[in-house]
């Protein structure tokens, strides 16, 4: 369900950037009518563009660009180049999706999303490395506030993975302590007000698993049981207006029942108001807001104080570790070489026997079939698709095998026989998120970027 919804805010928000032009700047980016969040990451990518540009002639040494007056005009240069940065449709939707996907992810599972995606391939990195990745993130600002005073209350050279993942998850224990029910259902509301930008028709429900995600990433066990008690029964979709009864019932009785509020005063969004024990609330949209908190930012410098220094373990280096050998280079086998269709036997007249053909039924099209042939023609996507095996070098597939896949030949092979038998980018890069969720494999580590945009050049070998 999620993934057709985020593919539709793909394609919603394609049609809002682009139009029906082939390319668009950064600059014109800004000015449509979009999220926030999408024109932040569009306004990094640029960013990131202009670094990768300007290191070509920096680093050459013939010049001088220390020089604070030369920077000051660099600065100034790179503003306004930023700006005039070019998407044609078939990058802009490749961007877009990533947008989309990490929004969905951070959303759903932030402390997983974070440590991932700020420490890629490092296990550590400097305080200025933190904060320039986690403004990627424009939602749940309390992160990136709390981050930020940390620093400047605690001076230091290097934050590890394993330090910055016991800060989050801290952070979050004593911040969503506040109040927990109501953080957790301002969680679903979150969720939910970004899943409709990608409905026709807006909505107050989400599924239960994807809650039982967002619950169990930031520890929040007591609610993961009542969603789990919800799905126990079969229930489909729960609507966020009955999530407070739920969690009420549970937390009191065992049995997660969504019984009509009943306390004397039901907190609103900017109001407590008066109620009578007969009234329920009432199914309504949920539409998404920009920097909605979960919880209460007031006393976040006074929380921040609270959480206790982590103390990592030093692990004394292995002898045999000062005397390594030379790694054996990994075998590849050779290509699976496509073969014809089993020829069907004729049978002799003797053994043939009347076949009874059920009734013609006319085949329905998925709505995500449809979708995906309609963003493939939208994107300009190749007729005829190139053999995965031979458009990844054997000295890619190496590196692939040993940095994302431990060494596991056989699932990495396994992967690519899925992508070759996947008809458009759709498929092959859902084929791609279900893989390296299931084997833990980083998405935005280096690698796992550059084997995703091979796959994607398999469909889309030349912009346009």
């Amino acid at each position: 369900m999620i993934i057709r919804e985020t593919d539709s805010i793909v394609s919603n928000l394609g049609k809002k950037i682009l139009d029906n032009q082939p390319s668009i700047s950064l600059r014109e980016i800004k000015n449509r009518d979009i999220p926030n969040f999408i024109k932040n990451y569009f306004d990094r990518e640029s960013e990131k563009w202009i670094r990768e540009e300007s290191s070509m002639f920096l680093s050459s040494g013939r010049f001088n660009y220390d020089l604070p007056e030369v920077r000051a005009k660099f600065d100034e240069l790179y503003e306004v180049l930023k700006n005039t940065a070019i998407f044609n449709r078939p990058r802009l939707i490749r961007i877009l999706e990533q947008a989309v996907k990490l929004q969905t992810n951070f959303l759903i599972m932030p402390q997983r999303t974070m440590v991932q995606f700020v420490y890629r391939d490092d296990d550590v990195i400097t305080p200025a490395e933190v904060i320039d990745s986690m403004k990627y993130f424009v939602d749940y600002e309390y992160y990136y506030k709390g981050l930020e005073h940390y620093f400047q209350t605690n001076p230091m050279e290097s934050i590890s993975r394993a330090k910055f993942k016991n800060f989050i998850q801290q952070l979050d224990e004593k911040a969503i302590a506040q109040n927990k029910t109501a953080a957790a259902v301002n969680v679903a509301k979150v969720i939910i007000g970004f899943l409709n930008l990608g409905r026709d028709q807006q909505s107050d429900e989400v599924e239960p698993d994807v809650l039982i995600s967002a619950y169990q990433d930031r520890n929040l066990t007591e609610y993961v049981a009542a969603i789990k008690g919800v799905l126990a029964k079969k229930v489909g979709p729960i609507s966020v207006s009955k999530l407070e009864g739920i969690f009420k019932s549970y937390l009191e009785g065992g049995e997660p029942e969504a019984k009509p509020v009943t306390e004397e005063f039901i907190k609103t969004e900017d109001l407590t108001k008066r109620i009578t024990p007969a009234e329920t609330p009432k199914p309504t949209a949920v539409t998404y807001e920009e920097k909605k908190e979960i919880v209460s930012t007031e006393n976040l410098s006074s929380l921040i104080s609270e959480i206790e220094e982590f103390k990592e373990e030093v692990e004394e280096a292995a002898v045999d570790s000062f005397f390594e050998e030379e790694e054996e280079d990994i075998e590849l086998p050779p290509s699976p070489v496509a073969t014809a269709p089993p020829v069907k036997e004729e049978k002799t007249k003797a053994e043939a026997k009347p076949e009874t053909k059920a009734p013609a039924q006319e085949a329905v099209p998925k709505v995500s079939d449809l979708l995906a042939d309609h963003l493939a023609k939208q994107m300009g996507q190749a007729t005829k698709l190139e053999d995965i095996y031979t458009l990844i070098e054997d000295r890619d597939k190496k590196v692939y095998i040993k940095k994302l896949f431990k060494k596991k030949d056989k699932e990495f092979f396994n992967l690519l026989n899925e992508i070759n038998a996947a008809s458009n980018w759709k498929d092959a890069n859902m084929i791609i998120e279900d893989t390296f969720y299931n084997l833990e494999i980083n998405p935005y580590q280096k690698e796992a970027i550059a084997f995703t945009d091979a796959v994607y050049s398999r469909y889309f070998p030349k912009e346009k």
